[in-house]
């Protein structure tokens, strides 16, 4: 039952263009076989995939559903323009909802009046109105999830969540009361002001910054050492940083959490160690100030060949340092193009070939704490850009903005700010927003105080690290939801995106019975249209519904157009028939199951499928149904079919498509370098043989076995597959 369904809904687990990247929508594929097992009513079935999300409090299945609206191909190709795709996209979802549900060629009228049926191009774009204000992007963006999207969830999963944002926030109000129990000064506060000081600040000593994460060369994770290779010790503290490799490495850390910003008169420093009896060719310290431009190099200056050479992006900076010993290499930021107050969010340690190691790697210098932003509340207020206040939480940004002095940096600290004294009401509440501000300068600003609160951050750090990593591993799928504010639908001129006519309201086609749009509302929704769609008044739905249904089962349907209800279709073969199911089927409260139950235990159904030379001269075709039609199965079914009998079929249910055995060089071909579909990687074990129906499905190179019987390729819909018999098959 659900394939004929992906075929309509246009289902695949790739985007379908340009690079034809994976998306992560098998959730989708997941429900709608759950629906049909279940069998659910149809009607809801139909709501829930138009508009689930518009439902009042809609559960995460209902959600899912509409991804029915998001199966759509979609790009993020060079040179696309925004307003096309977007345009197309929603001619895509009104053609697809009218043929799906209606078995109309509406699509038809996208560029005129529909020559056959009575459907006026207004009326078309009046339809694609339900649509033309989706959230998605116009550019997908190659991504595996394009937002709109949704994070899949199970009871327990929300159980540890919860359990794992409780854990963050009594970190979070450890870190709080860390910070108010601090005794710190403003020096800029103080009189006389304190003499400038020698600071150095590491962001590499016995391990890096816990503010960040590390990623390491693929194959050689981050490694600690107590000692070189040639029994020295770390240059400071308990550990050092080793790497050996024969090419090209290195250890990355990029923030999570505040940026790295260098003080003034401050200098780059890293220590390093190379080994004597494996010296690499060359080492680089890499830093990003808005991206990865800044790199100092010792060593053979051509080896690592990143960055424009004679810029700021590759600096040369002499030769290897002596081996066998700890060297300080130090040097000025405007060496490498970088400036004071400037803030990195990520430094590198590189090499190419041979043992190194590194420690004690930050910034040194001499500081007017009174002057620096990371000693001085006051200093850093002055300083800060409206930039960095619409950073600040939104209690924040006002007393950010204010201008700042020494007497309203004075009374920030917790104790004066709670000790009103004789001030009004106002000049209190005033001193207790710039005491919340000194708060959060402290935790995340203030440099002195970083000893101190390490601990306190470091077990937020790790809190936050936890929920990201559990959340992470849970899937997600694309959902479809509509912009806050709906865009303006126009009848575009002769079907092209950037032509706009008349302005056009959702509504229907008006040969249909009317829209109900409840009070209150101005205009109709998808709720509305979902509801329209199966109103018992509704002449199409059910009769298209029971048509391909039975189509399902004897090869065509009472009207052999399943796709086409139009003038142009063909009159069904039985018109009592089909009105009767159609009935039956509303008043069965659109009970799929039951219907089926009806075909097939039907004497039609019942029939042998010989056939006399007489009747096949009456009857080539087998409209009168006078016997049971011979059909070739489906491409899943074949495979299904083989698999049982040789005992070797998987019938787990739901989850990721799998790549099981196909010839090779099927995907290469057509695979653009940079996609991560361009290579097929065949999956092992279980995975083999697992239905056909979860069988990864990339759009412009399906699986061959569907592809080599008729199978569409999903990009978009299909209301029945054709049979074809060719030699292939045969071989197959």
């Amino acid at each position: 039952m659900a394939r004929h369904w992906l075929d309509v809904a246009r289902y695949a687990d790739t985007h379908g263009m340009h690079l034809d990247n994976e998306r992560q929508m098998w959730a989708y594929r997941d429900w709608v076989i759950s629906a049909f097992n279940q069998n659910q009513r149809f009607d809801q079935f139909t709501i829930d995939q138009l508009a689930g999300d518009l439902l009042p409090e809609p559960n995460q299945q209902q959600l899912v559903a509409t991804g029915f609206n998001r199966c759509n191909v979609t790009s993020s190709e060079g040179g696309s323009i925004d307003d096309e795709l977007l345009f197309r996209y929603a001619v895509d979802r009104a053609s697809t909802t009218a043929e799906t549900w209606l078995g109309l060629t509406a699509g038809c009228a996208a560029c005129h009046d529909h020559k056959f049926d009575p459907i006026s191009q207004k009326e078309f774009y009046s339809l694609y109105a339900f649509f033309y204000s989706a959230a998605d992007p116009a550019m997908d963006g190659n991504a595996l999830l394009t937002t709109p999207t949704l994070r899949l969830e199970s009871e327990s999963d929300r159980q540890q969540i919860a359990k794992l944002r409780h854990a963050i926030q009594s970190a979070n109000q450890q870190l709080q009361t860390a910070s108010q129990s601090l005794d710190y000064n403003d020096p800029a506060t103080l009189s006389p002001r304190p003499d400038p000081i020698e600071f150095q600040q590491w962001w590499l000593e016995d391990a890096f910054l816990a503010s960040g994460t590390v990623q390491a060369s693929p194959g050689h994770p981050t490694e600690f050492v107590t000692t070189t290779d040639s029994g020295t010790k770390p240059f400071q503290g308990e550990k050092s940083l080793k790497r050996t490799t024969e090419g090209l490495a290195q250890d990355v850390w990029e923030t999570t959490g505040p940026k790295l910003r260098l003080p003034p008169q401050a200098i780059l420093v890293a220590h390093v160690f190379l080994e004597p009896e494996s010296m690499p060719d060359a080492i680089m310290v890499q830093f990003n100030h808005g991206g990865w431009k800044h790199r100092a190099v010792w060593g053979d200056y051509e080896i690592i060949h990143w960055g424009t050479p004679g810029t700021n992006e590759r600096v040369a900076m002499g030769e290897l340092p002596e081996s066998g010993r700890w060297v300080r290499l130090e040097f000025p930021l405007s060496a490498v193009g970088l400036n004071p107050g400037d803030e990195i969010s990520g430094f590198a340690l590189t090499q190419h070939g041979g043992t190194v190691y590194w420690d004690q790697v930050g910034v040194a210098g001499q500081v007017d704490p009174a002057t620096d932003p990371g000693h001085s509340f006051l200093a850093w207020w002055q300083q800060i850009s409206e930039s960095d206040i619409k950073a600040l939480p939104a209690e924040l940004q006002p007393i950010a903005r204010q201008a700042p002095s020494t007497e309203t940096a004075a009374a920030a600290s917790p104790s004066v700010a709670a000790d009103g004294g004789d001030k009004g009401v106002a000049e209190q509440a005033n001193d207790q927003a710039v005491a919340k501000l000194r708060q959060h300068y402290l935790i995340h600003h203030c440099s002195a105080v970083t000893a101190q609160l390490t601990p306190s951050k470091q077990q937020l750090a790790a809190a936050k690290t936890e929920l990201a990593e559990f959340e992470s591993q849970l899937p997600s799928t694309f959902i479809f939801r509509d912009l806050p504010k709906p865009r303006q639908a126009h009848l575009m001129i002769r079907g092209q995106y950037d032509q706009p006519g008349e302005a056009v309201e959702p509504n229907v086609p008006q040969v249909l019975p009317a829209l109900n749009i409840p009070s209150g509302k101005s205009a109709a929704t998808r709720l509305e249209l979902a509801q329209w769609i199966v109103a018992p008044d509704n002449p199409l739905t059910a009769r298209v519904i029971v048509n391909r249904l039975w189509q399902q089962f004897f090869g065509t349907g009472l009207v052999s157009t399943s796709a086409d209800f139009g003038s142009q279709g063909d009159l069904p073969s039985h018109p009592e028939l089909l009105d009767w199911l159609a009935r039956e089927f509303q008043s069965s409260g659109w009970d799929v199951q039951h219907i089926v139950r009806l075909i097939v235990t039907s004497q039609t159904f019942k029939q042998s499928a010989v056939v006399s030379a007489e009747l096949l001269e009456r009857d080539p075709s087998n409209v009168l149904l006078a016997r049971m039609p011979r059909l070739r199965l489906d491409a899943e079914q074949i495979r299904d079919n083989a698999l049982f009998i040789s005992g070797l079929l998987v019938t787990d249910m739901g989850g990721k498509g799998v790549k099981p055995y196909q010839p090779p060089n099927i995907w290469e071909p057509v695979g653009f370098a940079g996609s991560n579909t361009r290579f097929y990687s065949q999956d092992a074990g279980s995975a083999l043989y697992r239905r056909s129906i979860y069988t990864f499905l990339k759009r412009t190179a399906p699986p061959p076995f569907m592809s080599n019987f008729d199978a569409p390729n999903r990009e978009q819909f299909c209301t029945r597959r054709q049979r074809s018999n060719t030699p292939l098959q045969a071989l197959q």
